[in-house]
């Protein structure tokens, strides 16, 4: 048997340059994200001193709806985009746009509603009506499916772009113009107007009747992936909203700036790790292994990453949040230990999500999601204005603790 070395190293060397160009265009969407979040960080002391917590609680319970559109709005014909070919990929940008459209519409009656309005009311605040929640809904389902669509094409550095320029909109156009957080909030999405208007500008040709064929054609990705996708995103909402309504936007501002500040390290950490889990657990599975051994390693090194922010949070960071934040905000240790507990245990074994994707096992990630939606929302529904707020964090951790652990469980079993 003879082997041919020059086109070996030839395909070693193809084979590493695609690794590398992987690697670098994740650090091109990642320096957006970093970016981005980066000037927010350097913002905050400023943003801290201008803006109460209560301004800072409903903006968190503004922010934390514009998520769920951001999931919802396009109603998932924006991950359909990575499934399309490239003369499919126009035609189904412009289905998630008429989405976001038709969502809009819905969310305005709805919260134009008698019931809305005062539910608005209660959880955001009398600031904001209809119109604004219909606007959310428009900017954040365009701004997804104009992020995705950018990633579809190649076009990591524009998508990067948007990453950083919606955070860094929203920290200037709050500092310097008197608009407040909400509005510069919606203002931060609508950096992606002038990239979405030139993939709008590409579809001029396109029919109606192709678009419609398009939806047709993906209607998988609205009636398979769209209720457990709203599902989790309604399950990381519900803190907010129920802490504003039964308690005060005060307490939301509180609870929303110490787990951005106090949890952010660990956040970053889990994501990076998720996307290294993927790939290698998929590795893995696709070469005939388990991926169990890995992956009880990924969850060792992230509960270890969160036992070591644990302590540091314990002995460091209350007289440096007092410190960054200044003398309005909570910042003693016994509250940022509560904040802190339900994000270190989801951060902890969410990042192997990914083995349920590479075994082809949705049907258990999904139950898991219906059975994880109804706890939190029972902890909240039934606690939330009748204990204190320590003790629903508290609640919120051990309820937290048992579902990942279920999650943990049925990883473990499925990565076998």
């Amino acid at each position: 048997m003879t082997f041919d070395l020059a086109n070996a190293n030839e395909e070693s060397t193809r084979v590493g340059m695609s690794q590398f160009g992987l690697l670098r265009q994740m650090a091109t969407i990642a320096a957006g994200s970093a970016l981005g979040q980066c000037v927010v960080l350097a913002t905050t002391p400023l943003l801290a001193r201008i803006y109460s917590p209560a301004e800072f609680g409903e903006y968190a319970a503004f922010l934390a709806m514009c998520n769920v559109f951001v999931t919802a709005a396009c109603l998932r014909y924006d991950a359909a985009l990575n499934a399309s070919d490239d003369r499919h990929t126009g035609w189904v940008f412009g289905v998630a746009c008429f989405a976001a459209v038709g969502t809009a519409m819905l969310v305005f009656l709805i919260a134009w509603s008698s019931w809305g309005r005062d539910s608005i009311d209660r959880v955001i605040g009398r600031q904001v009506d209809a119109t604004w929640i219909a606007a959310a809904a428009v900017s954040c389902g365009v701004y997804q499916a104009t992020s995705t669509m950018a990633i579809r094409n190649g076009q990591f550095g524009r998508s990067s772009l948007l990453r950083a320029g919606q955070p860094m909109v929203f920290s200037i156009a709050a500092i310097v113009l008197p608009i407040g957080l909400i509005s510069s909030c919606l203002l931060g999405f609508l950096t992606a107007l002038p990239l979405a208007a030139r993939y709008v500008a590409d579809l001029r040709s396109a029919s109606g009747g192709a678009i419609a064929r398009a939806a047709w054609r993906f209607r998988e990705f609205p009636m398979m992936s769209l209720p457990t996708s709203i599902l989790d995103a309604l399950s990381l909402a519900l803190p907010i909203w129920f802490i504003t309504a039964q308690y005060s936007s005060m307490d939301a501002g509180n609870y929303a700036q110490v787990q951005r500040l106090v949890a952010a390290p660990l956040v970053l950490f889990a994501i990076a790790m998720g996307q290294v889990f993927l790939k290698r657990a998929g590795d893995l599975v696709r070469a005939g292994q388990s991926a169990r051994a890995f992956q009880r390693r990924v969850v060792m090194y992230l509960v270890g990453g969160a036992c070591a922010l644990a302590v540091a949070i314990e002995l460091f960071f209350s007289p440096l949040l007092s410190l960054l934040l200044g003398h309005n905000w909570r910042t003693d240790t016994a509250f940022l230990m509560l904040v802190f507990a339900p994000v270190a245990v989801r951060s902890s074994v969410s990042p192997v999500t990914g083995i349920f994707l590479v075994r082809n096992r949705l049907r258990i990630c999904a139950t898991w999601q219906i059975f994880y939606f109804v706890v939190t929302a029972s902890i909240f529904y039934y606690l939330a204005g009748q204990v204190s707020l320590e003790y629903l964090l508290a609640a919120y951790a051990v309820s937290e603790t048992v579902c990942y652990g279920l999650y943990l469980y049925l990883a473990d079993r499925v990565a076998e």
